[in-house]
């Protein structure tokens, strides 16, 4: 895999995120990259990927950071404001003048791959792109594997048993059975 860093100007956006969510971003980003070149995807999809992988998070830098840090178990007013960093992120993609394909993977990248729930809400009942659900198995995979302020990081196979239990819904099959043929046990092996 060929790791395409973000440009000088991605990584000066990227600044006002907080450590953990920056290198969030990050590994969010080599999992997509791998996975999309395991799907075979051209390198116009690979350069989007890149850039939306790493930039899928990007709104939440206009979140409190007692939100971002809370231990305990968020409120419906916090939700509700998780809820909106899509929504700043693609603003923010926008105005920059970034592609349609690395906007819409920060709109929509806690969109079910169904179409059918997650958020942001007013885009349910439209299913989000491929790249989008590259980005969206990748997010999940190391939100679950990785240190929280309100957990510990959970096993990859609890990681791997919800993606297959919710695959068809919120994740794409073909994307699930992928990373469990190939990714899991590498993962696995060198964890």
């Amino acid at each position: 895999m060929v790791l395409h860093f973000p440009d000088d100007a991605l990584l000066g956006i990227m600044a006002a995120l907080d450590e953990d969510t920056l290198a969030h971003c990050s590994r969010v980003q080599t999992l997509a990259l791998t996975l999309g070149e395991l799907m075979g995807l051209t390198p116009a999809e690979l350069l989007d990927l890149n850039r939306g992988a790493y930039l899928h998070d990007v709104g939440k830098q206009y979140l409190p950071e007692r939100i971002l840090r809370k231990k305990a178990p968020l409120t419906p007013q916090e939700w509700e404001l998780i809820e909106l960093h899509p929504r700043w992120g693609y603003g923010l993609a926008e105005a920059w003048g970034l592609s349609p394909g690395v906007n819409r993977i920060i709109l929509e990248h806690h969109l079910w791959a169904n179409g059918q729930g997650g958020y942001p809400q007013e885009l349910m009942g439209s299913k989000p792109g491929l790249l989008t659900q590259i980005v969206t198995v990748a997010d999940v995979v190391d939100a679950m594997s990785s240190h929280r302020p309100y957990r510990q990081a959970l096993d990859l196979a609890v990681g791997l048993e919800y993606l297959e239990e919710h695959a068809g819904t919120i994740f794409n099959s073909d994307i699930v059975a992928l990373f469990k043929a190939e990714i899991y046990p590498f993962l696995r092996h060198s964890g």
